[in-house]
This record gives structure tokens, sequence and C-alpha cells, in this order.
């Protein structure tokens, strides 16, 4: 496949450079010749103060003051992270580092080994693997969309589509839910696939209540869950099969639901059905500030995704990007 190349996010073409001695903070590195970003203006991640890596370790007692300048230098020389210099030069464990980023993230390292969350969410599984920088990187591009919408007293909501199945949607929606709630912010993921729901395999949640419940009335309650072990992340599953999901998702009852939440939080993201098989996504895309558009390597078709992209522009929602996922 050849991607077309407008707003093309490569996930493997992002990094993110981690804060280190000297660095000026955290920032999306995009691979120029793969890449290109979705804005003209540079954008600048709005979260809780995140502390420098090696500062992390230091306290820990990963690693001491005298070698936090020769990782520094190993880091600078050799375009790394500044966890993978430290392995490399055998000044710290994995384990450590790997611990040290779970604090840096806002991740509990015992949670990770009891969870019943599914080994696909990698921003949880394996927080120092390149999918999970790639996906901070993508939500660091994120971030200026989502100031502008706190500043209007409400949630980033963000579309995650595809023109067919298994590109990757919800994958892309539970990993970079898990990214923006691990940096501090209330984040809320909400699976509005009602025919083909997943989220509710990818985080372990056996509960039959969801969005299609609340939504015909057959729950008193949404029935929004927080996810354990991922402090700030609450979920909202698509709950049991309904006969009519395109009535539902175009009410007026899925509106107010999710004017409700984005009230709770500062960031929404939504999984969405594949375009191929209904037309659902359009309503969901109506409702969203954004929209991500997935397509996969060795699956997605030039042609649909051309076709995709003009029907979104259509009904006024260009994609603000098109991730190229490449996973297997």
């Amino acid at each position: 496949m050849n991607a077309p190349e407008h707003n093309l996010i490569d996930l493997h073409a992002l990094r993110t450079a981690e804060e280190g001695p000297g660095a000026s903070g955290a920032k999306a590195v995009p691979d120029e010749s793969r890449a290109k970003s979705a804005q003209d203006e540079p954008l600048q991640e709005e979260a809780p103060p995140r502390s420098r890596l090696g500062a992390i370790m230091l306290r820990q007692g990963a690693i001491d003051a005298t070698a936090i300048e020769r990782v520094a230098d190993h880091q600078r020389g050799n375009d790394m992270l500044f966890g993978e210099a430290a392995v490399a030069l055998k000044l710290a464990k994995p384990r450590a580092v790997a611990r040290a980023l779970a604090e840096q993230e806002y991740v509990s390292i015992e949670a990770v080994g009891a969870s019943s969350i599914a080994k696909e969410v990698t921003a949880f599984h394996d927080p120092l693997s390149q999918d999970t920088e790639s996906l901070r990187a993508l939500r660091t591009r994120l971030a200026i969309d989502e100031s502008r919408r706190l500043a209007q007293g409400r949630a980033l909501t963000i579309a995650i589509v595809s023109a067919q199945r298994a590109e990757g949607r919800s994958w892309l929606a539970a990993n970079l839910a898990v990214v923006f709630a691990q940096s501090g912010r209330r984040t809320v993921l909400l699976d509005a696939d009602l025919r083909n729901p997943r989220q509710h395999q990818l985080f372990g949640d056996s509960s039959r209540d969801g969005l299609a419940s609340w939504l015909s009335g057959r729950s008193a309650v949404p029935g929004v869950r927080p996810v354990a072990g991922v402090r700030s992340l609450d979920l909202l599953t698509a709950g049991s099969r309904p006969p009519n999901p395109q009535e539902l998702i175009g009410s007026a009852a899925f509106e107010r639901t999710l004017g409700h939440l984005s009230t709770s939080a500062s960031v929404m993201l939504i999984d969405t059905p594949a375009a191929s098989e209904c037309a659902d996504y359009s309503l969901v895309a109506r409702s969203a500030d954004v929209v991500l558009m997935v397509v996969r390597e060795r699956l997605s078709r030039e042609r649909a995704i051309r076709d995709f992209t003009a029907r979104l522009a259509e009904i006024g929602k260009a994609p603000l990007g098109i991730v190229y996922n490449r996973q297997p």
C-alpha cells in the first residue's frame, strides 16, 4: 500500500525525547522523511509536571549522580532515550528503568502484573516499548487541541475511524487512552462500536451494562467504570449488542451522553465501527472535535483510503491525521 502523504502520522516514525539532564522537555521528534505533522505550529504538551527520568532513578537508588552525566552524554551522542542509554552502558537494569518510567508516566508496576488488561494494550504492559513511545508522541501532537477545548470548559473529543475492519481502531483507541491517562489527564474511553465492540475484551470488563443499555433506557446510569491499574482512566463499554445500533448512535441521548462525559474529563476517545460495515462512524465523527483515521500496512488499500477521506471531508470532518499502523 502506498499510503497518502496528507497528514500522515507513521507510528513507527515517531519518537519522544525523554527528559534527562539538559533536556528541555518532552516533545515529538518525527522522522520527516516518513511522517508529516498534522499542524504547522509547534505543539507544547499541556500536562501535570513530569520529573526527569534520571532524577527519578536517582531517588529510587537505581543510578548514582556521577553516572547520570555519562548516560546523558551517551544519550545525546547516539540519539537514544535516557533509559536506553543507561541500560546500554550497563549503569542500570531494564527493570529499574521500567520502574522509574512507570512513576514518570503514572503506571503501577504491581498493577501491571496482576491486571486483566489484554497484552494488546502495550502502553499499559510495556511502557518502555517503541510503540508506547510513538503513542506518547502522538499524544503530544494532540495536546494543542486539548488545551483549546479545556479553555472552553470541555474535553477534547477524538473519534478513531477507519475504512474497514482490522485496521487497528480499537487498538489505537485503547492505547492512546492509556497514555493520555498516564500523563495525569482525566480520560474517558467510549466504545461506540455497538456492532462489533472490543474495548470490554481489551480491558477485561465482563459487565453487560454499557452504552447501548444506557441509550435504550435499560440502565439507570451510563455504566462508566474506572480502569483498575490506570489512574485517571474511565471506560464506558458498548454493553450488550442492540438490534438498532444506528438509531441509538444517532439519538439525542447519545449527544447528551457525550456532553455529560465531556464536562468531567480532559480527553475523551471514541472507538467506532468500520466504515465498510455501516454509517455509524459518520454520526460519531460529526460529534467529535478531532477525527483520527487509521490505516494498516499490507491491509489497507489506497483507493479505499482516498474514498473514505473524501467521505469524511463531505461531512466536514476531514481527519486531523492518518495514523499508519504497522502492527503485524
